[in-house]
């Protein structure tokens, strides 16, 4: 006896030939052998008992907290869902015959839809992720945390440029101001003084997409005025209200960030309740705004925000829990690139901390990153390459 293990369905459908059995049944096993685990957070009493009663007789199970047994009017609860796809879809069957499970089932709907990869529009383009997307980064500061990434002179910034594009970088992310721990804002003069000189020369020197990395609705202005086609918002749009209006009227992308705190603070003792709830609860929240803001809900690409108001821990979860950010169906964006949580536990520097990144980047990959943000383009590719291959 051997454990197989079939994460994809490509390879239970290899293991079924195998042993001959009636294509016709194919589904029936992938279904079976397809487990979903499923968190409602904020269900009834008598949609907790409801649903726990239908998995159970459907074959599945579904914790419930212990208070949950004592009822409670207008008390909400949690409930964890372990069903197989097969189970699942039985589930939901049944819940049709009792209409005030409607909100509970359409959400199994949700899950048990087959999500299409997130697409992308770039100006008049469309990116499918059919393949993991590079973003090479350079910093006009003095002061980001890796010094690799320090260009401020015009000449060094225009070969990095046409080296990133020749070494196979998608995108391009041009900041004007350290955001690290710790770091103090620039105002708002100096960060466009230093992108007037800086961003055209980015500019003549590849036809990539460039991305800008400003919280600023003046300096995002003044960056798409200059060519920029996403502007990357470390707030997730709550910094300056007017962000929004200037990314919607020039029909620009925007990365969303999750962040606790300001770049000054945010490191000082963050705490969460539940780390991926928050995050996810956040991301939604702001991406809701955006579209009603008037930004393209297709320009929108998600960020969880590693090193941004996390515990060394906490950046951990983020990476092994990734994929619970693929059923926000857009494009994920991580920016682990030699960050403190690879080199802390090693004490490593910025600069010895290029392995570290390699490995991170591929657990990134396989768990649904869709672009990953590097100052190392040429290794990062590389390694993109290979994962994908395996994984893709």
């Amino acid at each position: 006896m051997r454990k197989l293990s079939l994460d994809k369905k490509a390879t239970i459908i290899e293991e079924l030939k195998r042993i001959d059995i009636d294509p016709d049944a194919y589904s029936i096993f992938i279904n079976k052998a397809n487990h979903l685990t499923l968190k409602f957070d904020n269900l009834s009493c008598a949609q907790t008992h409801i649903l726990k009663q239908t998995a159970l007789i459907c074959g599945a199970d579904a914790a419930i907290p212990k208070t949950a047994y004592s009822g409670g009017r207008g008390k909400r609860f949690p409930l964890i869902l372990f069903a197989n796809r097969r189970e699942t879809e039985k589930i939901e069957q049944r819940l049709r015959e009792q209409p005030w499970m409607d909100p509970v089932r359409e959400e199994l709907r949700k899950a048990l839809s087959d999500s299409a990869r997130p697409t992308l529009r770039i100006g008049r383009k469309k990116i499918v992720f059919s393949r993991t997307y590079i973003m090479g980064v350079i910093n006009l500061t003095p002061d980001s945390f890796y010094s690799g990434s320090r260009h401020t002179d015009a000449a060094i910034v225009e070969r990095v440029v046409s080296d990133m594009t020749a070494q196979g970088a998608d995108f391009i992310d041009v900041g004007a101001e350290s955001t690290r721990p710790g770091s103090d804002p620039v105002n708002e003069k100096e960060e466009m003084r230093r992108l007037r000189r800086i961003l055209p020369l980015v500019m003549k020197h590849t036809d990539l997409p460039v991305s800008v990395d400003t919280y600023k609705s003046r300096i995002a202005a003044l960056a798409i005025d200059k060519g920029a086609v996403i502007i990357n918002d470390i707030s997730g749009l709550t910094f300056d209200k007017k962000m929004p209006e200037v990314i919607s009227r020039n029909r620009a992308g925007v990365v969303i960030m999750h962040m606790k705190g300001k770049p000054k603070t945010m490191q000082r003792n963050p705490q969460y309740n539940d780390l991926m709830s928050e995050i996810q609860g956040f991301l939604e929240q702001r991406m809701a705004y955006a579209v009603e803001s008037g930004i393209d809900h297709g320009r929108i690409i998600l960020d969880p925000g590693l090193g941004f108001g996390k515990r060394l821990e906490d950046n951990y979860v983020i990476i092994r829990r990734l994929a619970e950010l693929e059923n926000l169906n857009r494009p994920i964006l991580v920016g682990h690139s030699r960050k403190s949580f690879i080199g802390k536990p090693f004490k490593l520097l910025p600069e010895q901390r290029l392995e570290g990144s390699l490995g991170v980047e591929a657990l990134l990959i396989r768990n649904g990153a869709s672009i990953l943000r590097v100052h190392d383009v040429l290794e990062a590719k590389k390694v993109a390459a290979l994962i994908d291959l395996i994984e893709r």
